[in-house]
């Protein structure tokens, strides 16, 4: 036991549960810089996002370039490959489980690139092993939207595998580009097309620039520091009455 006198107050610190307050203060400090980071790096997504409005018509080389580009604004005339396309699963619009589907856009200017584009979501039916029927635009259309990069390594319970099918639309749990070129002998840009919301092609979809704002991981930010300051105090306060329990007993 150590005592601890400040001007009139004794405080008793009991070493395992000094050690105890310390780390959980750690802790929390630790989270609340965390969340001042992300809503950081939200801030800059969100001015990528503002500042990327004017549409370029990128050719083949570009296209790859754009995955250093991420949020950019494309536009494209092209067309789809009507006999293959896939269903990204467990994508939720307003409550209700569905696919994005994301079709392969194929133009001249940047063959034999192929654009993956996700046109957006449709409804998954009751019996999973069934597919929803989708019928992508027919003939040259206009596309524009914006990049979007997928993550190189997403969380996932377990890592896809995939093989050449005997049928298209297939389903699968992310877009991992490399995997998808590799074992299904495509030559897909490393970047999807989101189609705006504005275009009339497709099917319903929103695309949120961020789902958390800036303004709200700061909030979470003041939280774990205002209860880093909390388990403080009340370490403090439990050992004075302690001590003054103790004193008043002998």
């Amino acid at each position: 036991m150590t005592i601890l006198r400040v001007g009139s107050f004794s405080f008793r610190l009991h070493p395992g549960a000094l050690l105890v307050t310390l780390l959980a203060i750690a802790i929390m400090v630790k989270l609340g810089f965390w969340q001042i980071d992300r809503g950081q790096e939200k801030q800059m997504i969100i001015d990528r996002h503002a500042e990327a409005e004017q549409l370029q018509q990128p050719n083949a080389e570009q296209l790859r370039a754009l995955a250093d580009a991420p949020d950019t604004r494309i536009a494209v005339t092209a067309t789809f490959d009507q006999g293959r396309y896939f269903l990204i699963d467990n994508q939720i619009l307003h409550g209700r489980a569905g696919y994005h589907v994301m079709a392969l856009a194929q133009a001249p200017e940047f063959s034999p690139v192929l654009l993956p584009v996700n046109l957006g979501w449709v409804p998954a039916g009751i019996n999973r092993s069934e597919l929803p029927d989708v019928e992508l635009p027919e003939g040259k259309v206009e596309l524009n939207g914006r990049v979007r990069v997928p993550s190189e390594r997403p969380f996932m319970l377990q890592e896809q595998t995939f093989a050449a099918p005997d049928s298209w639309p297939i389903r699968i749990q992310f877009p991992e580009i490399d995997k998808l070129n590799s074992a299904l002998d495509l030559n897909l840009a490393p970047i999807i097309l989101l189609l705006d919301e504005e275009n009339p092609l497709g099917f319903p979809r929103e695309w949120p620039v961020v789902v958390m704002t800036p303004h709200r991981h700061y909030a979470y930010a003041v939280q774990w520091f205002g209860l880093a300051i909390a388990a403080l105090v009340v370490f403090f306060v439990a050992s004075r009455i302690r001590a003054k329990a103790k004193s008043y007993e002998e």
